[in-house]
């Protein structure tokens, strides 16, 4: 999420946020099957952070059985 803001920031300039929100609120949900990689540090153990993204496409019923 940070590396795309930044290379839409640069592409698109103050509209970076309208792709951005489409990408990561939209798409992300309707298409994928999205899994979020979370942890903590040692120094800060109730403090979560994500560390990575997981989202593999989602799968209909139908695919489910082939």
């Amino acid at each position: 999420m940070g590396q795309a803001y930044r290379r839409w920031r640069r592409q698109y300039g103050d509209n970076w946020e309208q792709p951005f929100r489409s990408r990561f609120e939209s798409e992300m949900i309707s298409k994928n099957d999205t899994h979020l990689f979370v942890g903590n540090l040692h120094q800060f153990p109730t403090s979560w952070i994500v560390v990575g993204l997981f989202y593999p496409p989602k799968l209909g019923m139908a695919d489910l059985f082939d």
